[in-house]
């Protein structure tokens, strides 16, 4: 049993290298965008409020200008492409109650031939 512990052993490092390196070079690269203070670069995002804040005020003190969609029916919020300066006026607004990146949400099926993307 003990000549295939070093094997092994090899073989984990080497899967589990690329693995614990990606959090690395993704902190790098953050860093490095966020030295640059480029604000003009923007993300699209998703900010929901607390319930009954107005998203065009909470739009008008954190400096966003436009807005993707407002959501006014189930939840508070609204989706935008923000800069780095609008992204951390709205982590600090005490209306906000998230702020997540915007994205594609692919769906599992729930039964046999069943697919969705929103």
């Amino acid at each position: 049993m003990r000549p295939l512990l070093r094997p092994a052993l090899i073989a984990a490092a080497v899967l589990l290298a690329p693995v614990g390196a990606a959090p690395v070079a993704y902190a790098a690269q953050g860093v490095e965008s966020v030295r640059a203070g480029d604000d003009r670069r923007s993300e699209p995002y998703i900010v929901t409020l607390v319930p009954d804040a107005d998203p065009q005020r909470v739009m008008d003190d954190t400096g966003v200008t436009e807005a993707r969609f407002v959501y006014r029916s189930v939840v508070r919020g609204f989706a935008a492409d923000l800069n780095e300066a609008q992204l951390a006026a709205l982590r600090v607004h005490p209306e906000v109650r998230a702020v997540e990146r915007d994205g594609r949400a692919v769906g599992s099926p729930v039964e046999d031939g069943v697919t969705g993307i929103w």
